[in-house]
């Protein structure tokens, strides 16, 4: 088997794994958002740089988000601020690529864009978004991981 048709059928079980074990445990974790960060995490070129790169991007849009709230809540946002605290985060979020450890511009936008679908506003919804994410990134982390391994072995 290949290492492309190995990390293939890996993911498949993993996130069927999740699924499943999401269901089982009662988790009041999102299922999709972990398939975003999935695909973050390939996207990123994979292996522990992709993971290092959708971690940091997806939980600063998180972070974003919740900051967002924020400050829309406490000056008691109406449409157009609202709409001009969004346009701000989406700048600050296109020029934090400027850190290389926050380079990954689609992570952010898609982490920020998973938290606002759940209507993130507390710390513990950030939270409970911020751990879906991750458990996308490390199931893509670990389909590789274990894919390369078995095709080395097969070789």
């Amino acid at each position: 088997m290949n290492a492309m048709t190995a990390r293939a059928l890996l993911v498949g079980l993993l996130v069927a794994v999740w699924v499943w074990v999401s269901g089982v445990a009662r988790l009041n974790l999102s299922l999709w958002a972990p398939i975003v960060a999935l695909g973050c995490y390939f996207a990123a070129g994979g292996g522990v740089s992709g993971l290092q790169k959708s971690l940091a991007g997806t939980l600063s849009g998180v972070v974003w988000v919740l900051a967002i709230e924020a400050v829309s809540l406490s000056i008691g946002g109406t449409r157009i601020v609202t709409a001009l605290l969004w346009g701000a985060m989406s700048c600050a979020i296109v020029f934090q690529a400027r850190v290389p450890f926050l380079s990954f511009t689609a992570g952010a936008f898609a982490g920020a864009g998973v938290a606002w679908g759940l209507r993130v506003n507390t710390v513990n919804e950030a939270i409970r978004v911020a751990v879906a994410l991750a458990v996308g990134a490390v199931i893509g982390f670990v389909a590789e991981r274990v894919a390369g391994a078995i095709a080395a072995r097969r070789s």
